[in-house]
């Protein structure tokens, strides 16, 4: 069972096993009030070059100035990166194009995106097969891009009519799931996440000149190590432990929303038949992969391999005789297939091609209507008229258009109720949160819940062991929360909760969470952290970068060569501490900035200001042992989060914070009060001047000394901007040059 007891060590701590998705607005990039204009402006010989041959699978990006103009506002940025994009797609005469904001100018962003995504929908007569899948994501709460249709014209020219889909990438993930710093993974054929080993090298397989699993960030590091352990327990665990533990590393409940409008909407290019055309994210936050579908336009009636997609069974949507353990084994497992199944008869009777679905998808059809109409270059990879885009909702277009939209979805929304099985399901748990509090120690657990109504919830656990009396709700409506007061030391807490439907069903959200408690540190601790370091301390370069204070509470030296530091907890050796004495009582810093070569102590990842995790492991004879660990919240720039006293609990936010010092030293003592107008001015740009003559000395925030001397001032002009120190006699007190 893959531990849940890291999260114990905080107070404060969030986990959540499945958290739900934060779905951002259209905002003006994909309005669907109108049809956007995109204008891209760039030097002819450019555009000639990009459109010969040669360069039709190249990657190249030629500058460009770009134009988004909307009915109330027209925006400009004078220098972006544009090429073609796709696979299949590149040697079409209508192309598709790729607009990046962040090539020529680093940082440049437009609305928070880095990227645009101009598609050519040239498979489609209708334009619009792969927006109404979107839409149907969204409508369920699933991580998927945004999308609306917007009119191209490249140097005065119009290029035609596209669809203005979602770049997958850290900003994508960062609006969805509140990170952008876990791993993520685009997997193109042959991805069917089949077990290939435990080594993690063996998930960097490349048998069409790119990795099947092709990671997008953490590259510089490419440890698939949290891809590995998620297979090898997708293919290796029984049925019984599947059930209980898959959703410890997996969003599966998210993922069986995203099978259910698969099989209704024929998409047979994505992974359930086709192995292809879908992302994995590990988000930090809650250590769990999340699945994000791409590339959506082979559906509702497009076919390439002569099958008839609309009245394959939805339970063994797979290839025959091909192992797809993400869709197969969910089939195989009572809980989950219930689930797939209720998703499946929600989407018939709420979604898919009801009146209100089928009036909405005339309206797009004649809000695009003109756009499409005038895009002279629509009809020329496969001959599509303007009657094939008229008829394309009720008639076949032939060759590849098997159906119309219409057509294939009443008969796709017929066999599949004809399929669909008869179940009783209990109410489904999208999302369970836990929370420890501060002393006295208060655990609780949130259940936010959606399917069938919920008649009962109960709450079973034991302390220590010992079988505590247990709590129970009637007919919770949406949301409930469990409290369990703890003592203030304790070994060990484990629980479940039981869900019953008003029809009787049961379900049990965990089959067993435990968290183990260990007030004693047996080694080094982390002490302190910050997140966000505007100008709290530099490190020896002189950049404000996120770091982990390591605090040694024992009495003798520790050598620091057998630690390893991450901010994974299924990647344990993600940073190997170099050979290094740490003393008794001594403080050392660790800067989470992913700069190896500013130093010895400069990790290969940075912290997620919006809260994640960050754990000790030690090398031992029988293998890497978990040593201290803690779940951070979001903290406000320049704000840390640290033990309340040097290596024990509680854990509180700092805003006197003490990186390189005890957290209870003289900086957050009263002592400071006393002192505070010993310097002025502060901050300082020139000379700082001190309230009496006397010895002084001036230091980093590491207590590194930088200057010392006699006097009533100090000429600070000679200083980088930062905070530091200045010591007289036994007081100190901060300021800042700037």
């Amino acid at each position: 069972m893959k531990s849940l007891s890291f999260s114990v060590f905080l107070l404060l701590a969030v986990v959540s096993i499945s958290a739900q998705p934060n779905l951002p607005e259209n905002g003006i990039v994909y309005t669907s009030e109108e049809i956007p204009k995109v204008y891209i402006t760039m030097d002819t010989d450019s555009l000639e070059e990009l459109y010969l041959e040669d360069n039709w699978y190249s990657n190249h990006e030629y500058p460009a100035l770009f134009v988004f103009e909307t009915a109330t506002q027209t925006d400009s940025i004078p220098l972006i990166g544009f090429r073609f994009r796709g696979n299949t797609s590149r040697d079409k005469i209508k192309k598709s194009f790729k607009v990046s904001f962040n090539t020529f100018v680093q940082g440049q962003k437009y609305f928070g995106l880095e990227k645009l995504n101009l598609n050519a929908e040239v498979n489609d007569p209708a334009m619009m097969r792969s927006r109404l899948c979107w839409e149907l994501f969204n409508d369920l709460e699933v991580p998927a891009p945004r999308s609306n249709h917007v009119e191209v014209y490249v140097n005065g020219d119009y290029y035609g009519l596209y669809l203005n889909t979602e770049h997958i990438d850290e900003e994508f993930c960062e609006l969805r799931f509140g990170s952008q710093g876990g791993n993520l993974y685009k997997c193109g054929f042959p991805a069917d996440l089949a077990y290939l080993g435990d080594d993690p090298d063996d998930y960097k397989v490349a048998p069409w000149n790119s990795r099947t699993y092709d990671l997008k960030t953490n590259t510089e590091w490419d440890d698939y190590s949290d891809l590995a352990e998620f297979i090898g327990f997708l293919n290796l665990s029984s049925d019984a432990d599947l059930s209980c533990e898959l959703h410890q590393y997996f969003n599966v409940y998210s993922y069986l929303k995203v099978a259910a409008i698969d099989v209704l909407t024929g998409n047979w290019d994505g992974y359930i038949y086709n192995q292809n055309n879908f992302y994995l994210y590990h988000n930090p936050l809650t250590d769990q992969f999340e699945y994000i579908p791409y590339d959506t336009d082979n559906t509702w009636g497009i076919d390439w391999l002569d099958r008839n997609w609309s009245n394959r069974n939805i339970y063994t949507w797979s290839q025959t005789g091909q192992d797809r353990p993400l869709f197969n084994r969910l089939m195989g497992v009572e809980e989950f297939r219930n689930i797939f199944s209720y998703h499946v008869g929600d989407l018939l009777e709420n979604h898919y091609f009801t009146s209100v679905h089928q009036t909405y998808i005339e309206s797009l059809q004649g809000f695009i209507e003109a756009s499409a109409f005038a895009d002279p270059y629509r009809p020329l990879d496969f001959e599509f008229g303007n009657d094939d885009f008229l008829n394309s909702l009720d008639e076949a277009a032939g060759g590849h258009v098997d159906f119309g939209v219409f057509e294939f979805a009443e008969i796709r929304k017929n066999t599949a109720l004809a399929q669909l099985e008869s179940i009783s399901i209990a109410p489904i748990p999208f999302r369970v949160k836990e929370e420890f509090d501060q002393f006295p120690v208060v655990f609780s657990v949130e259940v936010f819940l959606e399917g069938p109504s919920c008649l009962l919830a109960e709450l079973n656990y034991s302390i220590n062991g010992v079988q505590q009396v247990s709590q129970s709700i009637s007919n919770p409506i949406n949301s409930f929360v469990f409290e369990i007061q703890l003592p203030e030391v304790y070994d060990e807490l484990a629980y479940n909760i039981s869900l019953l439907s008003t029809a009787g069903a049961n379900r049990t959200v965990y089959c067993e969470a435990r968290h183990i408690y260990n007030a004693v540190p047996s080694s080094i601790v982390i002490n302190e952290l910050m997140s966000s370091n505007d100008f709290t301390i530099s490190d020896e370069v002189g950049d404000f970068d996120d770091w982990i204070e390591i605090y040694n509470p024992s009495s003798s030296s520790v050598n620091l060569g057998d630690f390893f530091l991450s901010d994974n907890s299924t990647s344990p050796t993600k940073w190997h501490f170099p050979e290094y004495d740490l003393q008794s009582g001594e403080f050392l810093l660790v800067w989470a900035d992913r700069d190896l070569n500013d130093g010895p102590f400069h990790a290969n990842f940075r912290l997620s200001a919006g809260g994640e995790e960050v754990h000790l492991f030690k090398s031992e004879p029988d293998g890497i042992r978990w040593v201290d660990g803690i779940i951070f919240p979001a903290l406000p720039a320049d704000f840390s989060f640290g033990r309340e006293n040097d290596a024990q609990i509680p854990w509180i936010l700092f805003d006197d914070t003490t990186p390189g010092f005890s957290n209870s030293g003289s900086l957050n003592t009263a002592n400071r009060e006393v002192i505070e107008d010993l310097i002025y001015p502060n901050p300082v740009s020139t000379t700082l001047f001190f309230g009496a003559n006397g010895y002084f000395r001036i230091e980093s925030l590491e207590g590194r000394t930088i200057a010392k001397g006699t006097g009533a001032s100090f000429d600070a002009s000679s200083l980088a901007n930062g905070v530091y120190l200045i010591r007289f006699d036994n007081h100190v007190q901060r300021f800042v040059k700037q």
